[in-house]
């Protein structure tokens, strides 16, 4: 018996070395997949961003000045709002593009695709339309109505947000 313990007194120190080594890392790694994922989270959100402000162009188009002498103003803001829009959304598709992840590269794709086919569509058509003169039009149903598509597509990329973003060991229990 007095043998073991004069061996534990020598890898004792050792022992305690590696526990609080081990300790050490496993921290750091916990700490940097939780900022990794952060990360990931506050770009999601990003491109959500330009989605909704793409999705809602229509709306703004539709809602301008009418009044004739701020016709080519409001024409120049909104051409240039819908401008830096895109350029967010095609920037925010090359991140989520360059990280790598195929579910959530093909949802967005499927989201901006629907995106661009249908508010797209909506916000040309809001061009040739009057502006909108009175509060009881501000609310647009039928416009909101026909971009249906864009927000059941967006509900998809939110689901393949949160799958891309869960911890790496839930995410091992969706393989179970």
């Amino acid at each position: 018996m007095i043998v073991y313990a004069a061996k534990f007194s020598e890898w004792g120190p050792f022992v305690a070395a590696f526990l609080g080594l081990a300790g050490v890392a496993i921290t750091l790694f916990v700490n940097g997949d939780r900022a990794e994922r952060q990360r990931r989270r506050e770009l999601h959100a990003r491109a959500l961003t330009a989605v909704i402000a793409y999705y809602e162009m229509p709306f703004e188009i539709r809602r301008r000045r009418s009044e004739t002498q701020h016709r080519s103003g409001e024409r120049v803001r909104l051409t240039e709002r819908f401008s830096a829009v895109q350029k967010e959304l095609a920037t925010c598709s090359a991140l989520i593009h360059a990280e790598g992840d195929r579910d959530l590269i093909a949802s967005f794709d499927r989201l901006v695709s629907c995106l661009r086919a249908t508010a797209g569509h909506e916000a040309a058509k809001a061009w040739e339309a009057e502006p909108i003169v009175d509060d009881a039009q501000v609310g647009m149903k039928d416009l909101h109505g026909r971009l249906a598509p864009v927000r059941e597509e967006q509900q998809r990329f939110v689901s393949s947000m949160e799958k891309a973003t869960r911890p790496w060991w839930r995410s091992a229990d969706d393989a179970w």
